[in-house]
């Protein structure tokens, strides 16, 4: 899968708070686990070089995906 296709995968997870300041029907705890995972995924984008793509944030010069960004395909099936 793509950067951008793991990037919607993860926003579908990601729902608004609809409370409108009265506390009920407020999911915004429900989407905070959602917006850390699209953090690391932000941090782990594909950058061209000259073997492919490689991860911009990986300090090692490994290909794209990197380990971190397969856990999280792997775990979003």
């Amino acid at each position: 899968m793509t950067h951008d296709e793991l990037l919607s995968k993860i926003n579908e997870g990601i729902v608004t708070c609809t409370c409108e300041g009265w506390g009920n029907n407020c999911w915004a705890d429900e989407s905070k686990p959602w917006e850390a995972l699209r953090a690391v995924v932000e941090l782990h984008k594909p950058e061209h070089s000259i073997a492919g793509y490689r991860c911009t944030h990986c300090t090692l010069e490994i290909t794209y995906p990197c380990p971190t960004i397969q856990a999280i395909e792997k775990e979003l099936g």
